[in-house]
């Protein structure tokens, strides 16, 4: 597939000594080339695959003293401002939330507005310059810049058309969370007016003890509950992949229904989780695998090896591996002469 109905803005953020960053504003969108297209599609599908996405929507309470980001794509969507406009003062907004943290950027901010399998989407973020050593034809030694989108690090994703149907939801921005102890991606939301919504991995781990919930009071046989979710595990791949939402109603098909009663009804009514809700790619480990790491010990098996290969006593706390992966046999027998 592809993005339509393109308009790209770039422009420059520059560190200046004693200065902080400075904006060189574009005076008009880039020319609607195939390459604009390519990098455009290419920007949405690599936002699309990070896996530390978190959704937000704007804030309800706006400070009346300044003009935010929200307010100004709302003159956009209006008419009220050009495209161009819009990208120069939210730029502004942006150069100046940079310095009134003392952050360093050098790069590019770009904006585009494009229309994806019939939904209208405005991405915003920033990309920094990254330096690296070529080689010329006479073989000297140069160095060059350019930037490497695989490492989209600040970056938002407006969904206009679910904003203008389903607001209150509170879905239709999503970004790239920070890693923990990171500060960077708060200061870009606080530029956005936006503050965090759905919290995708508490409704994921919340899944994942609904399961094991529904199967203890049910009874669900073992082997149906492991095949299950390994069928489970797949779904929320597929839905990670494509950037879909995973359905109650779909899940409730996969879960083995039980007698008094199926799973769409308790993950819905009792659980209260939503009728559909976005993947975590951390949750999918959790699906499938026992996972734990602490003291410097890393586990990670596979759900169906408890109770053959691996049994675990809770009275001595002690974990029993029976078989152990060559590969790790190979390094004990070679470090235990």
């Amino acid at each position: 597939m592809s993005v339509q109905n393109i308009s790209m803005v770039l422009h420059i953020l520059r560190q200046e000594a004693d200065v902080g960053v400075v904006a060189e504003l574009s005076h008009g969108p880039l020319s609607a080339t195939e390459q604009v297209a390519e990098l455009a599609l290419e920007l949405h599908q690599t936002f699309q695959q990070k896996n530390n996405r978190a959704y937000a929507a704007f804030q309800d309470e706006l400070p009346p003293e300044n003009i935010t980001f929200a307010q100004l794509l709302q003159k956009y969507i209006q008419g009220e401002l050009s495209f161009i406009d819009f990208s120069c003062d939210a730029t502004d907004i942006l150069t100046a939330a940079i310095n009134k943290y003392s952050l360093h950027c050098d790069g590019f901010i770009y904006f585009v507005h494009y229309q994806y399998v019939g939904n209208d989407y405005l991405m915003i973020g920033i990309l920094e310059t990254e330096e690296s050593v070529s080689f010329t034809s006479g073989f000297d030694i140069q160095r060059v810049k350019y930037i490497d989108l695989n490492r989209m690090g600040l970056a938002a994703r407006i969904d206009l058309t679910q904003q203008r149907i389903a607001a209150e939801n509170k879905r239709y921005l999503s970004f790239i969370k920070g890693r923990a102890g990171r500060k960077v991606s708060d200061f870009f939301m606080e530029f956005l007016s936006a503050e965090e919504g759905v919290d995708q991995k508490i409704q994921n781990e919340t899944l994942i003890r609904a399961i094991s919930s529904y199967a203890d009071t049910y009874q669900v046989p073992t082997e149906q509950l492991l095949d299950a979710k390994k069928e489970l595990h797949t779904y929320c791949k597929e839905q990670l992949k494509s950037g879909e939402d995973l359905e109650a109603k779909r899940i409730g098909e996969i879960i083995p229904e039980a007698d008094s009663g199926d799973f769409y009804t308790f993950l819905t009514h009792e659980v209260g989780l939503p009728e559909s809700f976005p993947p975590s790619q951390s949750a999918l480990r959790a699906m499938t695998k026992y996972v734990g790491s602490g003291g410097g010990l890393t586990i990670s098996f596979d759900q169906k090896l408890l109770g053959q290969r691996i049994s675990y006593d809770a009275a001595t706390d002690t974990l029993t591996i029976i078989g152990t992966p060559p590969n790790l046999k190979d390094q004990l027998l070679r470090n235990n002469r």
